[in-house]
C-alpha cells in the first residue's frame, strides 16, 4: 500500500534521513517513535507530499489515498458549522448526487431509446449508483454525527460555527473529517493530545475496525500498547521495525542494543589487534606482504556502529515536604455555576457534594472535556470561587501546575530568569542551576530565551518551577503535556517517591495507572469516587455501565408490561398460558402448518428461479449493450434468448406475487385465531 525506498532528505543543509526504507500494508497499525528531533513529523509530511527528497521515492498503491492529521490546525473556514465542516469528507458523494440528477434530467429528455447516447447515459447512471452505494451515500449525515459525537461533541454543538470552539475542539473536527474520508493510509500525529479519556477510548474502538494502514506518532504509551502491532523507530536517520506493541518493542530493542554492543566491542577488539600488527611490522621487509594484506582486510571491514548511549533524561525528585495534618482539604456543598451574559448560565457542579482529601492520597482526576476537572483543581487550590466552603488542613503547603503554565511563560525572559522570578529566598536561588540541570538545561542552555524553546522544553521549565517552593500537596493539571515517554517515566518515579499528597488531572491512562491510588471522575455535575487505581476504576466502571444497561432494559420491560396491562382485553393475554391454551394453540398451528409450509417451499423455489433469470438477463444486457456484439453470428440468437428470459421472468414473478399474497392471508387468519384464545 505504501513503500518508501532509499529516501535521503536534507532540511536547511541538515541531513534528516539517509537511505531510509519503510513500508505499510493494509491492516498494519504502526507506532512511529523516536527521540524529539528524530524526524517523526517530518516523515509524515514527506509521505503527505510536503517535502521532496534529494533521492529515493515514496510509492503508493494505485488509487490509494493518504490522510494526515497534523498537530496544529491548518487554515480552515471558521464560519461553517461543525457538521458542515466534517461533511466535506463526502464531497465525492455530493458530486455523484449532482451528476445523477443531471443524468436523470437528460434521460427524461431522450426520445431515441436505442441510440448510443441513451445507452451511455444508462451506463454512467449504473456506474455512479454503484459508487454511491459503496460510499454509503444515503448515510452521510448519520455517519457524520456518529463520529463527531464519538469525539465528544454534543448534538447541540454540531450546528454551532467553528469560531466558537477552542483550537483543541477544532482539531477534533479536523480528526472527524479525516476519519470520515477513510483514506487508505491514515497518519495521525499525536491524536490523543486534544481528546479526553472517553474520546480516546471511542477512537480506539473506531480504529480497530479500520481497513487501511494506520501510522501513529504518539507519546501516549497506553494508546500505543492498545492500538499498534508494529513499532517503527527512527534512529540514526533510519527506521528500525519491531513486531508487537510498545512494551514488546522496549524488550526487543534492549536485546538488540545489547547484541549490537557485543558485536561492536568484538569488532573493535579485532580492529585494534589488526592495527597493532600493522604498526608493529610496518617497516619489516619480511612482513611487508602480511602487513599489506592486513591493511586491505581492514579497509574492507564494514564498521558496526556503536549503539546510542540513549538520550539524556530528566533526573529529579520532589524534595521531602514538611508533614501536613491528616486531613489535607475539605470541601463542603460543592456547587459551581458560570454566569453567561447573553445566554443560560453554565452549571458545572450541581450536587452540593462534600469532598475529603487525606494526607498521602494520590488522586487522579478524570472525565470528559468541559465536565469541570480544571475548575475543581482551581477550587482546591483556592483561586476559583464557588458556592460552598473550602477548608485547608493543618500546615498544608500547595503547589499548582496549571495545564497552560508552559504556554504563559514570559517569552522575553531566559530560562534562568524565568526560574529566578519565582525564587523567593537566597537558598532557593542557589539551587536553581542544579534544578535546571536535572531538567536537561545545562551550560548555556539556561540562557536560551523562552521564545525559542520547543513545547517539550517549555513543559520541562514549567515543571522545574514546581520544585522552587516546598509543598506537601501537589495539584497538577495535565503535567505530561509535551513530555516524551522517558520524561514521563521520570515524573512517574518522582511522584511515586513523593511523600506528600497529589491530585493530578490527566487523560494519559498509562501515567494515571502508574501512580494513582484513587480515581475521581467528574461527570454530570458531580464527582464519582473510586477507591483504587486506574485498572480497578476501569473494571468497576465497566460493571456500572453493564448494570446501568440492565436497569434500562428492565425499565423498558416494565413499561412494556404496563402498556400491555392497559390495553383492551382483546389485545392482550394476561398471565401464563394454561395447558388448554397451549393445546389449542398447537391445534391451530397444525391446522394451518401444512398449507403454509408448502406455500413457503414454493415461494422460495420461485425466488431462486427469479434470481437465476435475473442473472441470465443481466449477462445478456451486458452483451447487447455492446454495439460491436451485433456484428457477430450470435447476435440474433441472443436477442431471441433475451426476450424469452424476460417473458419467463415475468411469469415467475407473477406466480411468486400470487403465492406470497396467499401465504400472507393464511398467516393473518392464523394470527387472528391465536389472538382469540
Amino acid at each position: 500500500m505504501l513503500t518508501i525506498s532509499n529516501i535521503t532528505l536534507f532540511i536547511s543543509n541538515f541531513c534528516i534521513f539517509s537511505k531510509l526504507n519503510f513500508q505499510a500494508g493494509k491492516g498494519d497499525r504502526i507506532g512511529l517513535v523516536g527521540p524529539n528531533g528524530a524526524g517523526k513529523t517530518t516523515l509524515l509530511r514527506l509521505i503527505a507530499g510536503r517535502y521532496e527528497p534529494e533521492e529515493g521515492s515514496v510509492n503508493l498503491q494505485k488509487d490509494s489515498k493518504v490522510g494526515f492529521l497534523e498537530q496544529d490546525v491548518l487554515e480552515i473556514s471558521l464560519d461553517q458549522s461543525v457538521r458542515e465542516f466534517a461533511m466535506h469528507a463526502f464531497d465525492e458523494v455530493k458530486e455523484i448526487e449532482k451528476r445523477l440528477n443531471e443524468i436523470g434530467l437528460k434521460i427524461s429528455e431522450q426520445t431515441d431509446y436505442e441510440s448510443e447516447g441513451y445507452m451511455k447515459l444508462l451506463e454512467d447512471m449504473e456506474r455512479l449508483n454503484n459508487r454511491f452505494t459503496i460510499l454509503e451515500g444515503d448515510r452521510i449525515e448519520s455517519k457524520t454525527e456518529e463520529v463527531l459525537e464519538g469525539l465528544g461533541f454534543s448534538t447541540e454543538q454540531l450546528s454551532q460555527p467553528l469560531e466558537r470552539f477552542s483550537g483543541g475542539w477544532r482539531m477534533r473536527a479536523v480528526l472527524a473529517k479525516l476519519l470520515l474520508q477513510r483514506p487508505d493510509v491514515l497518519m495521525l500525529d499525536e491524536p490523543t493530545n486534544h481528546l479526553d479519556i472517553d474520546s480516546i477510548e471511542w477512537l480506539e474502538q473506531y480504529l480497530r475496525t479500520y481497513e487501511g494502514a494506520v501510522v501513529i506518532v504518539s507519546h501516549d504509551r497506553y494508546f500505543l500498547n492498545r492500538m499498534v502491532n508494529q513499532i517503527a523507530e527512527l534512529r540514526n536517520k533510519k527506521i528500525f521495525t519491531y513486531t508487537g506493541n510498545y512494551d514488546k518493542f522496549e524488550i526487543q530493542r534492549e536485546e538488540q542494543v545489547e547484541q549490537q554492543q557485543r558485536e561492536f566491542e568484538a569488532q573493535q577488539k579485532e580492529i585494534a589487534e589488526t592495527e597493532r600488527f600493522i604498526e608493529r611490522f610496518r617497516y619489516k621487509a619480511t612482513k611487508a606482504k602480511q602487513v599489506q594484506s592486513r591493511v586491505k582486510q581492514l579497509d574492507k571491514v564494514e564498521r558496526i556502529e556503536e549503539p546510542d548511549g540513549g538520550n539524556k533524561q530528566m533526573a529529579f525528585r520532589f524534595p521531602d515536604p514538611p508533614q501536613s495534618g491528616k486531613v489535607v482539604m475539605e470541601i463542603k456543598n460543592l456547587k459551581k455555576t458560570y454566569p453567561v451574559p447573553d445566554g443560560p448560565d453554565v452549571k458545572v457542579f450541581t450536587n452540593a457534594q462534600d469532598m475529603h482529601i487525606e494526607r498521602g492520597d494520590k488522586i487522579a482526576l478524570i472525565g470528559p472535556n468541559g465536565a469541570g476537572k480544571s475548575t475543581l483543581a482551581r477550587i482546591l487550590y483556592g483561586e476559583e470561587p464557588f458556592d460552598g466552603t473550602r477548608a485547608e488542613g493543618h500546615n498544608v503547603l500547595m503547589t499548582f501546575f496549571a495545564q497552560h503554565l508552559a504556554d504563559v511563560l514570559e517569552s522575553d525572559r531566559t530560562v534562568l530568569e524565568e526560574m529566578e522570578s519565582q525564587a523567593r529566598t537566597s537558598d532557593v536561588r542557589s539551587r536553581i542551576r542544579s534544578i535546571l540541570g536535572s531538567f536537561l538545561f545545562s551550560g548555556d542552555d539556561v540562557f536560551k530565551p523562552i521564545s525559542v524553546l520547543s513545547g517539550g522544553e517549555r513543559g520541562r521549565v514549567a515543571l522545574a518551577k514546581t520544585l522552587l517552593q516546598p509543598a506537601n500537596f501537589l495539584i497538577l493539571d495535565e503535567p505530561t503535556n509535551h513530555l516524551d515517554m522517558s520524561s514521563k517515566e521520570v515524573l512517574i518515579q518522582a511522584l511515586n517517591e513523593y511523600k506528600g499528597t497529589i491530585l493530578a488531572v490527566s487523560h494519559d491512562r498509562y501515567f494515571l495507572s502508574q501512580f494513582a491510588t484513587k480515581i475521581w471522575r467528574v461527570e454530570h455535575g458531580r464527582v464519582m469516587e473510586y477507591d483504587g487505581g486506574y485498572d480497578y476504576y476501569e473494571w468497576k466502571r465497566a460493571q456500572q455501565l453493564e448494570e446501568s444497561a440492565g436497569e434500562e432494559k428492565a425499565e423498558a420491560a416494565r413499561q412494556d408490561k404496563e402498556k400491555k396491562a392497559a390495553a383492551p382485553p382483546e389485545e392482550r393475554r394476561a398471565g401464563p398460558k394454561s395447558k388448554e391454551q397451549k393445546r389449542m394453540e398447537a391445534e391451530i398451528r397444525k391446522k394451518f402448518g401444512n398449507k403454509t409450509r408448502e406455500l413457503r417451499k414454493e415461494v422460495e423455489k420461485l425466488e431462486k428461479q427469479m434470481a437465476e433469470y435475473e442473472k441470465q438477463k443481466l449477462a445478456l444486457d451486458e452483451k447487447l449493450a455492446d454495439t460491436e456484439f451485433y456484428q457477430s453470428d450470435k447476435a440474433n440468437e441472443s436477442v431471441v434468448e433475451h426476450s424469452r428470459i424476460i417473458k419467463k421472468l415475468d411469469e415467475v414473478t407473477d406466480k411468486w406475487a400470487e403465492l406470497s399474497e396467499e401465504l400472507e392471508k393464511i398467516e393473518e387468519i392464523q394470527d387472528k385465531e391465536l389472538q382469540k384464545l
